[in-house]
């Protein structure tokens, strides 16, 4: 969404202020230039635009820029939090975009014609018109289009509700990420009720997270009256993660929806849907106990996915010969089954969207973690796939490199270990939390680390979100890490720990 909403000069500026607070000691303008590929001229353009932006977004000497003997850095007072800082900015340039005001528009009013919405967003007709094209494009692999019917209906994002749901859910978060509450037409009460999820190991970010989702959701089938329609083989996996950890909506919206004649079958189907979309976008949801029991549940169901995904995973550790623990089989195990849902009930033209934004957007790198095994995994991931179940798969599609990066993900955990406190929260994918901890595991001893879901006891936080927190432990590191596979940020992040525990 960054990609699509942010011109190309503000996604510029963004990238420059993630890299000048990564890098305590500043960065030169060569180091500028060849990050960004750019010239001199332009990099001292982005300087002074990032500093006016800067001084609009926070009060007066909030974050500063500032440059001594060649080096560009950065300051931030001590009541804000690098997160925060990052996020903000990130919201801010999103809207200051026209793509974004006419998005905005879009997603919460209803419009009868382009004109009629050109002139609510106050954009030329031949303008409207352009981003449209590029927003229907973006749409099309999931089945959605932007339509204006003659007569007025409810939403102007016309689909399948259950692709609509998928989009619309990670569109929010991935431009808002907790920073700007976006529902402001819904009732307040949404967001006040209890999760119908468990979210016990939940971080303030992806509780927020998860906030945005069942109000979005309690908006969609009660305001406008939108369901998803789930095929009774989509309803058979979905049942077994709800016989151990179930979702249930609030009585007050069970209520509300009786009163509009929505039956006891669409509404199960809607919460089994919400489980589905939670655990698909939120790493924790499920405990690890649960998790053992998923697993179990799947794996002795019988049914196709959960064939071929034992199948699979117990392929690829055999030509790996690999070692592992019961814990990261069931964690391999867990994470594989939703790349197959998501290709089996999606289709298998549907991008994961997540997996661009994992990679630095301007110069190409060096060789990233993934790349040592990128082509061997994506072969086997493409072979098993169209083989067996999924004939008309494309090699290139980034359905393929998702699950090369589970199984990437599985590799590494053959050598997991597992006391300093560590607490993760990365929003982007759910395996990334996963992959994050398992190679901080690898990389560090079980004498010298341990992980937590508790704030008040992490030493450092390693988060992609603002946290929200108030938390009274003032002695915890927020380490903001948005690229797992970035050897530079992998770097700085380990030197980070490394400098605690030594």
């Amino acid at each position: 969404m960054q990609t699509l909403l942010m011109k190309r000069t503000a996604r510029q500026e963004f990238e420059l202020l993630k890299q000048l607070l990564r890098n305590k000691n500043g960065v030169t303008n060569q180091e500028i230039m060849d990050s960004f590929n750019i010239s001199l001229h332009n990099v001292y353009r982005i300087q002074k635009q990032l500093a006016d932006n800067l001084s609009l977004v926070f009060e007066k000497n909030l974050v500063i820029l500032s440059k001594k003997n060649g080096y560009l850095s950065i300051y931030i007072d001590k009541s804000l939090c690098t997160s925060y800082v990052i996020d903000l900015m990130s919201l801010y340039y999103l809207k200051i975009s026209q793509q974004y005001h006419l998005s905005d528009a879009l997603f919460y009013g209803s419009y009868t014609s382009v004109e009629a919405l050109a002139q609510e967003v106050n954009l030329s007709l031949s303008h409207t018109y352009k981003i449209l094209n590029k927003m229907n494009d973006s749409f099309e692999p999931f089945n959605l289009s932007i339509e204006f019917p003659a007569k007025r209906n409810r939403t102007n994002v016309v689909g399948d509700e259950k692709n609509v749901r998928m989009t619309m859910l990670y569109i929010y978060w991935t431009i808002y990420k907790g920073i700007h509450w976006p529902f402001y037409h819904a009732p307040k009460n949404f967001y006040e009720l209890p999760f119908p999820i468990k979210s016990n190991l939940l971080s303030p970010s992806q509780k927020m997270r998860l906030s945005y989702f069942q109000t979005y959701t309690y908006w969609q089938i009660l305001y406008r009256k939108e369901f998803v329609s789930l095929s009774k083989e989509f309803l058979d996996y979905l049942t077994i993660f709800e016989e151990i950890s179930p979702v249930s909506f609030p009585d007050s919206i069970k209520e509300a929806l009786h009163k509009n004649q929505v039956s006891d079958d669409v509404i199960q189907a809607e919460e089994y849907y919400f489980g589905f979309l939670t655990r698909f976008y939120i790493a924790n949801i499920d405990s690890i106990e649960d998790k053992f029991l998923i697993v179990n549940n799947l794996i002795h169901s019988g049914l196709p996915l959960t064939t071929f995904a034992t199948t699979l995973l117990n392929d690829f550790i055999a030509e790996n010969c690999l070692i592992l623990s019961e814990e990261n089989f069931v964690l391999s195990y867990y994470q594989l089954i939703f790349n197959l849902l998501y290709i089996q009930f999606f289709g298998i033209n549907v991008p994961f969207s997540q997996i661009e934004n994992e990679k630095f957007p301007f110069c190409d790198p060096s060789i990233d973690l993934f790349d040592s095994k990128k082509e061997e995994f994506i072969q086997f991931a493409y072979e098993k796939l169209s083989f067996d179940l999924f004939p008309m798969i494309s090699k290139s599609s980034s359905l393929v490199e998702y699950l090369a990066k589970i199984l990437w993900f599985v590799y590494n955990s053959s050598s997991h270990q597992k006391k300093l406190k560590i607490l993760i929260q990365y929003s982007k994918t759910i395996y990334g939390y996963d992959l994050i901890k398992n190679r901080l595991s690898n990389f560090f001893s079980k004498s010298a680390i341990t992980f937590t879901y508790n704030m008040e006891e992490a030493d450092i936080i390693i988060s992609d979100s603002y946290e929200h927190t108030k938390s009274e432990n003032e002695q915890a590191i927020v380490f903001y890490f948005e690229y797992p596979y970035d050897q530079d940020e992998w770097h700085k992040l380990l030197k980070s720990i490394s400098q605690l525990l030594y």
